[in-house]
């Protein structure tokens, strides 16, 4: 009995967490994250002040708590998207998508990484971030070297090079530069990237 109201408990925080999370991305793309108040973010929360200090003690936590969470979860969303592939060309084709649609869906917190995201106070979390998506795009690479689809070569630096042009895409998406279909515009880079490794 202890385990379930400890478990419904957990629930309940984590939910909650994730509501403030969401209501903060809101807040700091409405204001910027500097004009924004604590006050604002649980106004548009609908808790009290009080109430947001006992799960965040302040803006810059709250932003490092939402990076983590989408950080997870974009891993998440990749691994089940590169998953239905069965080579290299479907593999990238699921990792791309991944990015493409996560980061349409979370413009808020887009915006958040492409002005808090590089100030010098989070580019350490910033560059893990980065981190994780080029240690699982490495992989890719290396799972396709063994299967005889690519050649051996220095994989973390495709991988870097790699998410920097789709990092790139997303930048111009975000800000209406590209005017592509995504699934056109995943087609590009995907024959991009494969390009690089098959040489």
């Amino acid at each position: 009995m202890a385990k379930a109201t400890t478990n419904r408990k957990k629930v309940l925080t984590d939910f909650r967490r994730a509501e403030i999370l969401a209501a903060a991305m809101t807040v700091f793309g409405k204001k910027g994250f500097e004009a924004a108040r604590m006050d604002d973010v649980a106004q548009q929360a609908g808790i009290a002040k009080g109430t947001l200090y006992l799960y965040f003690q302040s803006k810059r936590d709250i932003y490092t708590s939402a990076v983590q969470h989408a950080g997870a979860h974009l891993q998440t969303l990749s691994a089940q998207c590169v998953r239905k592939g069965s080579n290299l060309q479907e593999k990238l084709e699921g990792f791309i998508a991944a990015r493409l649609e996560f980061w349409g869906e979370n413009r808020d917190l887009h915006r958040m990484l492409l002005t808090v995201g590089r100030e010098a106070a989070h580019h350490k979390q910033t560059l893990a971030l980065q981190r994780a998506s080029m240690d699982a795009l490495s992989q890719i690479f290396s799972e396709a070297a063994v299967a005889g689809e690519i050649p051996e070569q220095p994989f973390e630096q495709v991988a870097w090079a790699a998410l920097d042009i789709i990092r790139g895409a997303n930048e111009r998406r975000f800000f209406g530069v590209t005017k592509a279909e995504p699934h056109v515009e995943i087609g590009t880079l995907v024959q991009l990237v494969l390009k690089t490794v098959r040489a």
